[in-house]
């Protein structure tokens, strides 16, 4: 991973989401790795792209925008899992493996967004 952003956790966990996430797209059958795969593909890196721009931001609103982008992303990408579980695309316990991430990615953005929320 490069440069500055490797002291930020949630970027961190972005990327090896991603990682992880591209070894079964391409497994993805397909009729559905270009629409329901990049459908999840565009949300996730609109996820990274918010936090990437919220870590190199030093407005406190600016950052809190992104943020709360990158967490109505999130829960597009949880729906569209599901359906990539329910469709076939992916097994159960690779579903189960990658809902396990991304409920810790925000469960680290909704603390980074609280700590925003309580500085003064």
């Amino acid at each position: 991973m490069p440069g500055q952003f490797q002291n930020v956790p949630i970027i961190v966990s972005l990327y090896q989401f991603y990682s992880s996430f591209h070894d079964e797209l391409i497994r993805f059958p397909k009729s559905e790795r270009y629409s329901l795969g990049a459908s999840c593909q565009t949300e996730l890196l609109d996820i990274l792209k918010q936090c990437l721009q919220a870590a190199s931001s030093n407005n406190p609103k600016q950052k809190a925008i992104s943020l709360h982008k990158a967490s109505a992303s999130l829960d597009v990408l949880r729906l569209l899992l599901s359906l990539c579980k329910d469709c076939g695309c992916i097994s159960n316990p690779t579903y189960q493996q990658l809902d396990s991430k991304l409920s810790e990615i925000g469960r680290m953005l909704g603390g980074w967004l609280k700590s925003l929320s309580s500085s003064p």
